[in-house]
């Protein structure tokens, strides 16, 4: 009777294939060394393509901006509920996502762009932001093309609404360049804000110290000022309104007042019905226009308080100050950089070769 047959171990197999792995690995790296010359003359290019980007890439100074809102409106407890009663209350919760979008809106970007700084890098000129950005970025060369030379072209007036076609299309592009944009990279301006803490971070990296810093400040000037006034608009309104019903009621009560006085010294012994009852005529038509003003009163401090605790609340956590920190790209580092990536390309190139000679010869 045939005894079962049992397969062999595989271990020789095993070994065969690691053995002849590790053969590989080392003909291929006799085939690198062989052609380690090759390999380095190949990633000189790289090595010094990486570093003069190194060295024309400007240094950018990045400045930030911190601070926090609080809307204001809340005014708590029953005093919240008499306001209500008025009209006059007014409350909500801080919309962070909504004060991010605003900071980077062309209503407020543009009276940040149209606003005169000096520049000691300019030969300490006072002109408007726009005007600097144009001259360090030297985007008026780099808009220009074969349809239209934009060389020399400068904002002459911060006058929006006057202006022509090219001005528009270059306030257009400046804007695309502060924001980013298609096509635009290294753009200028940035923010955010951190949803655990509430707190809001204004940004912006540009070639010069001064612009970066004045960039951030402008920006929250106008800011806080648009937030505010619209936060406040609508009661500013009304107290506005209750004031000047104040002043109508007060002036109509200090007539009746003086007319009642010199009816008194021209009747100083009223026996006539007739005169009598003008008199109380105006003493009534007097008690009413008090009542009136103390109501009305009543109503403008209530106003008043609302606009006061309405008005929101924004506060500078950190501005920036020099010296900032420059950022740029170190020589060294780009320069090794590109030399293992071309010795990486070399070194593929190589062993790519290796087995397509060594796949046709089997």
């Amino acid at each position: 009777m045939d005894q079962p047959q049992h397969a062999p171990p595989s271990y020789k197999d095993d070994e065969f294939t690691l053995k002849e792995l590790i053969e590989k690995i080392l003909e291929f790296w006799r085939e690198l060394w062989g052609k380690k010359w090759w390999i380095i003359i190949f990633a000189i290019p790289f090595a010094i393509y990486f570093g003069y980007k190194a060295r024309t890439i400007p240094v950018t100074y990045m400045a930030y901006l911190t601070f926090t809102l609080n809307d204001g409106g809340g005014t708590g407890g029953g005093l919240s509920g008499i306001l209500g009663s008025f009209g006059l209350g007014r409350g909500g919760k801080v919309n962070l996502e909504r004060i991010v979008e605003l900071s980077k809106s062309r209503n407020i970007l543009q009276k940040m762009l149209f606003s005169k700084i000096f520049l000691d890098t300019l030969e300490n000129k006072s002109d408007f932001i726009a005007n600097h950005l144009i001259d360090l970025y030297k985007l008026d060369e780099e808009w220009s093309n074969k349809t239209k030379d934009w060389k020399g072209f400068r904002f002459k007036s911060d006058s929006i609404k006057s202006f022509n076609t090219d001005e528009l299309a270059a306030l257009k592009r400046l804007y695309g360049k502060v924001v980013g944009g298609k096509n635009v990279e290294d753009y200028i301006f940035s923010n955010g804000f951190n949803e655990d803490t509430g707190i809001l971070t204004i940004t912006a990296n540009t070639v010069n110290e001064e612009l970066s810093i004045e960039i951030c400040n402008s920006v929250y000037r106008e800011l806080k000022l648009y937030y505010t006034l619209s936060s406040t608009k609508g009661n500013q309104s009304t107290f506005e309104f209750v004031q000047n019903k104040t002043d109508s009621i007060f002036s109509l009560l200090s007539a009746k007042e003086h007319q009642l006085s010199r009816f008194t010294d021209s009747h100083r012994s009223l026996s006539d019905p007739n005169l009598l009852t003008q008199k109380r005529l105006i003493e009534t038509e007097i008690l009413k226009l008090k009542t009136m003003y103390a109501e009305v009163t009543k109503n403008r401090e209530l106003a008043d308080f609302s606009l006061t605790a309405g008005t929101p609340d924004i506060t500078i956590i950190d501005e920036p100050f020099p010296p900032l920190d420059p950022i740029g790209q170190s020589l060294l580092i780009s320069l090794i950089k590109g030399f293992l990536l071309g010795g990486l390309i070399a070194a593929g190139f190589v062993i790519g070769r290796k087995i397509v000679v060594d796949a046709m010869a089997n």
